[in-house]
């Protein structure tokens, strides 16, 4: 048996080198498809979806092959032209689609103006399905002959795959007799098959399959209207993700790399407008007219492709949920600290929201530590500013300002033009402070909490910082009063807790706090295996309202992998620039140092981990970030003194005193 986990990494790099682009490898539970067959992958606009394991075959290289083979299927209708479809050239093509135009609809997909010919379009969309699916794996073996031998090893799988319905009466026994005969199952009996061979041919494309798909449908029409259980089902809608989305996935793409193109000019314009002006200043030319009528034709232009992105990517949001929109992947160097070099582009973090799959009830979860809540909320009210600080040189205010003022009586001695902003005003204190909150969700939090007894370290640590440092670099803060008692809530419950159940509610319960406080913040997570997937799970966004949907996705946090930490806080950081506000933090709660399959030459470097790390936090200091670091790890003083600025890391002794350490470090991070 071979697992996705053994061949991801490489298989990513095969679907990159096929599509000329990056796709994220995930497993196809994550589709909760309900039955798989050994044909069965799917794909999105950036994902393509395999089984979680193969077993089809007793050698591994046999099953990794198969994953490959599947990845080909997937991107094949990328490649051939299945979402390339034009409805124009369709009804060129196909006398049947002119006989029935209908009329298209605002912000329709040429797949979904197709499907809307057919009365029972389910059935349309069934039947398109499986008769371009089987048209694009012949097109993949044309174009790879390599997969020609794998293909033939995977028949007998067909053959065993398949449920000879084919002699039962009515739609079904049809459709699934057509699916084996496509998938070249010997047995297989359909009588469509006469319709189907076109698309077998060199030259069929995919409005070959559309004329294959109105023959298939006419013959299948009489059994549809005889066939009264199953009507419903064939004018419905199908589950997941539909055909005609997808291509308007690729669409959007294809729009967007217009806008690129049309960017690229326009900076070019610039450019030589810059140039005709200097030589007007000269004297030497009266400039470039043309260049300027091109330049405003082209940002007209320009302007409505960026709308016409705009309203697509809102439609494909309202249509496909927030999971599919624009999901993307990121470059970031990492720094290499045996050649004292950065490696240029070697992580890619790949970004996607965090869904709630079942997992966790966010509501409830709040509500079940509202008794803690409480106390965290008083506390963060205690560092919201009450005061008034006097603003100078604004053009509108309480009383001259006297600087100003002489400054105004010098311009215009001078014959100057002064500066209007001659006042000063009183103004109520405000905070202008933007939080991100990134949590480790490697495997290891999903180990139960360990109470037993911290053991006397034998390690001497006379270089390391004091005790105060290791514990609670803020030893002056009382915190009697807001103890969290969470001994008889844990006793109550019945399962074990785990260190990731502790990251949970304490990340919860600051958000709770925060609202009241008015900062911008962020929840993250970041997980993944390997350089080349570094996953970021976003939960809430810094400017999104803590509703109903953030707190099911921060409930639905779930351990996953290995701990790349570096590119995720080099990621958090760019997110926190990009917010614009005057005091920005990074607060990280891990379990552990940074460990990885592929950190350094001799894989699993440990030092390697932690000095890329290190190099991270350095680079989030210098961009004016803050950050700070908590672990539950308790030997986390050995390398946190290495990774983070003096004393901004805390080594908590126990996981349950995670929610205080948070909103300790917090207050003191943005007091103003």
């Amino acid at each position: 048996m071979t697992t996705l986990v053994e061949v991801e990494r490489p298989l990513s790099l095969f679907a990159e080198g096929i599509a000329g682009r990056y796709f994220h490898i995930r497993d196809l539970s994550e589709r909760n498809d309900k039955e798989a067959h050994v044909s069965d992958a799917s794909h999105d606009a950036y994902s393509v979806y395999l089984p979680t394991t193969i077993d089809y075959f007793s050698i591994h290289a046999d099953n990794a092959a198969t994953y490959r083979w599947l990845i080909l299927q997937q991107l094949g209708f990328r490649e051939f032209g299945t979402y390339h479809f034009d409805i124009q050239q369709a009804r060129r093509e196909c006398d049947e689609l002119r006989e029935h135009e209908s009329p298209e609809q605002h912000r329709e997909s040429d797949l979904e103006m197709l499907f809307r010919h057919f009365e029972y379009s389910v059935l349309a969309r069934k039947l398109f399905g499986m008769i371009e699916a089987a048209r694009i794996e012949q097109a993949v073996l044309r174009h790879y002959p390599g997969a020609i031998r794998h293909r033939k090893r995977l028949q007998k799988k067909f053959d065993d795959d398949y449920n000879d319905k084919s002699l039962e009466d009515g739609i079904n026994g049809v459709l699934e007799g057509l699916r084996g005969f496509l998938n070249g199952v010997a047995y297989a009996q359909t009588i469509l098959a006469d319709f189907v061979a076109p698309i077998r041919e060199p030259l069929a494309t995919v409005y070959t399959s559309v004329q294959a798909t109105i023959h298939c449908y006419r013959a299948l029409a009489h059994l549809v209207e005889t066939a009264t259980d199953h009507v419903d089902d064939l004018t419905g809608t199908d589950d997941g993700p539909p055909m005609e989305w997808l291509q308007r996935q690729v669409r959007l793409e294809d729009w967007q790399d217009d806008l690129d193109s049309m960017n690229a000019q326009l900076a070019a314009f610039e450019l030589a407008e810059e140039s005709a002006d200097k030589e007007v200043v000269m004297g030497e030319t009266d400039g470039d007219g043309a260049i300027r009528e091109a330049s405003t034709d082209m940002v007209r232009e320009r302007d409505q492709v960026q709308r016409r992105i705009d309203m697509e990517r809102s439609a494909i949001r309202h249509a496909l949920g927030d999971e599919h929109e624009n999901v993307r992947s990121y470059l970031y160097d990492e720094w290499d600290y045996l050649n004292s070099q950065y490696l240029r582009g070697w992580c890619r973090v790949y970004e996607e929201k965090l869904i709630d799959d079942q997992t966790g009830d966010g509501v409830t979860l709040l509500h079940k530590l509202r008794p803690l809540a409480q106390g965290v909320r008083k506390r963060f009210e205690q560092i919201r500013p009450s005061g008034y600080q006097r603003v100078n040189k604004v053009t509108d205010g309480d009383e001259l300002y006297l600087s100003a003022v002489v400054d105004v009586r010098a311009d215009l001695r001078v014959g100057s033009s002064p500066d209007e902003r001659v006042y000063s005003r009183r103004e109520r204190q405000k905070r202008d402070v933007a939080a991100a909150f990134l949590v480790d969700l490697s495997a290891s939090t999903d180990d139960p909490i360990d109470q037993a007894p911290i053991a006397t370290s034998t390690t001497d640590h006379s270089d390391a910082p004091s005790e105060v440092n290791l514990r609670d670099p803020y030893p002056e803060d009382d915190d009697d009063e807001f103890d969290f008692d969470l001994e008889s809530r844990r006793e109550a419950e019945e399962a074990k807790r785990r260190i990731i159940d502790i990251q949970r509610e304490a990340v919860i319960l600051m958000a709770g706090a925060m609202e009241g406080l008015g900062d911008q913040y962020g929840v993250y997570g970041f997980s993944g295996y390997g350089h080349d997937c570094v996953e970021f799970y976003i939960a809430k966004e810094l400017r999104q309202a803590l509703d109903t949907r953030a707190l099911d996705a921060i409930a639905a946090m779930t351990p996953k992998r290995s701990t790349r930490m570096g590119p995720a806080i080099r990621h958090a950081a760019t997110k926190l620039e990009a917010s614009g506000a005057t005091l920005k933090v990074l607060m990280i709660i891990s379990d552990g140092f940074p460990q990885d399959c592929d950190y350094g030459p001799d894989r699993g470097n440990h030092e390697y981990g932690v000095q890329d790390t290190a190099k991270a936090l350095r680079e989030t200091e210098q961009r004016g970030i803050k950050s700070f670091c908590i672990t539950v790890d308790r030997s986390g003083h050995d390398y946190l003194r290495r990774m983070c600025p003096e004393e901004h890391y805390m080594v908590i002794e126990e996981t349950e005193e995670l929610p205080t350490a948070l909103q300790k470090a917090y207050r003191r991070l943005t007091h103003l």
